[in-house]
């Protein structure tokens, strides 16, 4: 199965999520590659400052220009779970969404971010199926519960699970994860959509 996970907003945790999800996959016996298309190679310095340590990733992370997805799009490996870390806008972003099979787009509970990720659900439900992921969040807050109420009336697409802000995916910056906490859950839904895409 092939994800982008995409926002023309930065600081949305796209890199993270992305890291999480393949290393959970990994962790379930699955084959993952990130493919690093993000101008910032974020991904791509997270597997090397990773890779200094006695604990690299369990996967590859490849960097990925606009060639490398149009393969990616015309010839996926079936037996490979690809997790584009799409860049934020222009014909890479467009070419990672019509190369995945599902997109993630991953928002923080707040109105400027909510914006932004409609706008990037809009655009990627042009092509692929889409759903938004909230991350970062603090349900005690008022800010939470407005995005949720927001989130409901617009009838938005987005996953059961919600990532919260939490230090531990902070200071996973660079090492190999272990404690993979609600990205498993996220995968166990990644895996129902692709059971029924397949």
């Amino acid at each position: 199965m092939r994800i982008a996970i995409a926002n023309a907003k930065g600081g949305v945790a796209k890199t993270t999520s992305s890291i999480y999800i393949a290393s959970v996959i990994v962790s379930r016996g699955g084959m993952a590659v990130v493919y690093d298309a993000d101008p910032q190679s974020s991904a791509s310095l997270w597997a090397a400052a990773a890779e200094q340590t006695a604990d690299p990733l369990t996967f590859d992370v490849l960097p990925a220009n606009q060639a490398t997805l149009r393969h990616l799009a015309s010839d996926p490996d079936p037996d490979e779970w690809a997790i584009i870390d799409a860049p934020p806008q222009g014909p890479a972003l467009d070419l990672a969404i019509k190369a995945a099979d599902f997109v993630i787009v991953p928002a923080s509970d707040s109105p400027m971010d909510l914006q932004q990720a409609w706008s990037t659900l809009d655009m990627a439900r042009m092509s692929t199926p889409a759903a938004l992921l909230l991350v970062k969040a603090e349900r005690s807050t008022k800010a939470f519960r407005d995005t949720m109420d927001a989130l409901i009336a617009m009838d938005t697409p987005r996953f059961d699970t919600i990532v919260p802000k939490a230090q531990t995916y902070k200071r996973s910056l660079g090492t190999n994860p272990h404690q993979l906490g609600e990205y498993r859950d996220l995968v166990t839904e990644l895996q129902q959509i692709a059971g029924k895409q397949g």
